[in-house]
């Protein structure tokens, strides 16, 4: 295969390319696609580019805190108290 050309500038990542035929993936992280790429299983030349970033993202970093579980054994398994609990038996 022929050395292609390094991606340059820009965020890092990986560019994603899925064939819309047949939806087989290819993967591009240090160089660019061919300039025209036909796909190895269905001989497709129309594919659908998807781009994710490898780099940390503020956005990223925000849904994780918010979302991810809490791992720290110290704490609760959950934030009910007993006393929750009692009140909900007595109207």
């Amino acid at each position: 295969m022929a050395e292609q050309e390094k991606t340059g500038g820009g965020a890092d990542g990986v560019l994603i390319q899925v064939c819309v035929e047949c939806g087989k993936e290819y993967f591009y992280d240090e160089v660019q696609p061919p300039a025209h790429q036909k796909c190895e299983r269905c001989g497709n030349t129309v594919f659908r580019s998807f781009f994710d970033a490898t780099e940390p993202d503020e956005a990223i970093e925000d849904f994780r805190e918010t979302t991810d579980r809490d791992t720290t054994p110290e704490d609760p398994a959950t934030e009910v108290s007993r006393g929750d609990l009692y009140d909900l038996n007595n109207p």
